[in-house]
């Protein structure tokens, strides 16, 4: 309980700075508006208004997800790394982890609550609910776990930021936030399901719409429990060895 105690400023901190700085809270939230309009504008031209409904549906949901999977903890670690203040981290009783997870969490805290909300307003399946509730935690770890070991790139690369359009243009592809993913050839749709951007944004809007069946929720729920243990692993295994190089100082 102690431990949990010590963290609890660090989630409060996270909160505080999404209302200390919401203009760029806001402005990331009307970008994100803005790019969801023009994708609701094109398909509103291509499809008849039977299926533009559900395709609306579906877009407002993955594009509300990406608000709360964010590539932020990347940058942030990238920061502290070629800054050298991780310095002040790994010097500390506290775990870089939590700190940066519970950080996160923080600023993710207002916009997971609209999220819920949303779920409860679109979909009429209280299980599905209740299943994306567990889904998502899981999820949530799997996706930071990622992406703290893409920051840790930054041991070896000195600046990020010029990968930053590439990341967000394999997000935007891969998780579904201008299509749904099942358009593709069946083949190629098999396959690309299973991808960690897909299980945070296409596979939840996609449950919440048509409803899943037992075998396909736990399908996914394995999925993006193997795909932690993985980024998991990878991550520590990476640290240890970029952490070598590092030394403490700005790049």
């Amino acid at each position: 309980m102690k431990k949990i105690e010590k963290y609890m400023p660090v989630l409060y901190l996270g909160m505080k700075d999404n209302l200390v700085f919401r203009s760029n809270i806001i402005l990331t939230i009307i970008l994100q508006v803005a790019n969801l309009a023009v994708s609701l504008w094109i398909w509103n031209l291509l499809l008849p208004h039977s299926d533009f409904i559900n395709m609306a549906r579906y877009l407002i949901l993955t594009n509300t997800t990406a608000l709360i999977f964010t590539t932020t903890p990347l940058y942030y670690l990238a920061g502290l790394i070629s800054s050298g203040r991780l310095s002040m981290y790994i010097t500390k009783p506290i775990s870089l982890f939590w700190y940066i997870f519970l950080y996160s969490f923080g600023r993710q805290f207002y916009i997971l609550i609209f999220y819920l909300v949303l779920l409860v307003i679109l979909s009429n399946n209280f299980l599905i609910i209740v299943f994306l509730f567990f889904y998502f935690i899981v999820a949530n770890f799997m996706f930071f776990n990622l992406m703290l070991l893409l920051g840790e790139l930054s041991f070896w690369i000195i600046n990020m930021w010029p990968l930053r359009n590439g990341i967000n243009a394999i997000y935007l592809l891969l998780g579904g936030l201008y299509f749904p993913l099942n358009m593709l050839d069946k083949r190629i749709y098999s396959w690309l399901q299973y991808n960690p951007f897909s299980l945070v944004t296409d596979v939840p809007a996609r449950l919440i719409i048509s409803g899943g069946n037992n075998n396909a929720i736990i399908k996914y729920f394995f999925v993006v429990f193997l795909w932690l243990v993985g980024f998991n692993f990878l991550r520590k295994y990476i640290f240890k060895i970029g952490i070598k190089k590092y030394e403490g100082v700005g790049a």
